[in-house]
């Protein structure tokens, strides 16, 4: 008789927001991201660029 084993998965969620002053410098930091985990397969990058939130909307580190 085979038995079916399946493995637990779990995945890992940075959330990291800072200020830039264009576009540019926001897809730079992304390909830096991007580098950085090109070893790891199955990685996924959400990238968005927003307006500053109002103050006090923020979480405090």
């Amino acid at each position: 008789m085979t038995t079916n084993t399946t493995e637990s998965k779990q995945i890992c969620s940075i959330t990291v927001m800072f200020p830039v002053d264009s576009d540019d410098a926001a897809i730079a930091v992304k390909k830096k991201v991007g580098e950085a985990l090109s070893d790891i397969e199955d990685s996924r990058i959400d990238f968005r660029i927003m307006p500053v939130p109002m103050p006090g909307t923020m979480p405090m580190r």
